[in-house]
């Protein structure tokens, strides 16, 4: 494991009307090293947008909705800290769908 403290919100409930603090669990815990195939990345720009409500729903969608306890999603751009990859370096910057 690395050092360090990865922050995740997690859905805890889904939510009921309008989105309460109440709906999330904030968990604080250790940043793990990747796996082979993995890379690790610092995200340094997160994009919330109102699709989030709809995947804390459980109602039909274009993706599984987030689960309960699971971390909830958005659109990053990040930077590569760690990776065991070869696809990917140190330094390089990427975006997708993370948690």
């Amino acid at each position: 494991m690395r050092t360090g403290i990865n922050r995740q919100f997690r859905l805890a409930v889904r939510p009921i009307g309008d989105i309460k603090e109440s709906d999330f669990e904030y968990r604080e815990e250790p940043i793990p090293s990747p796996a082979d195939g993995e890379v690790l990345v610092r995200t340094i720009y997160l994009s919330l947008d109102p699709t989030n409500r709809i995947w804390m729903s459980d109602m039909p969608q274009y993706m599984p909705p987030v689960e309960i306890g699971q971390v909830m999603r958005g659109i990053v751009t990040g930077v590569v800290e760690e990776f065991k990859n070869l696809n990917f370096q140190p330094g390089d910057l990427v975006s997708g769908l993370l948690g």
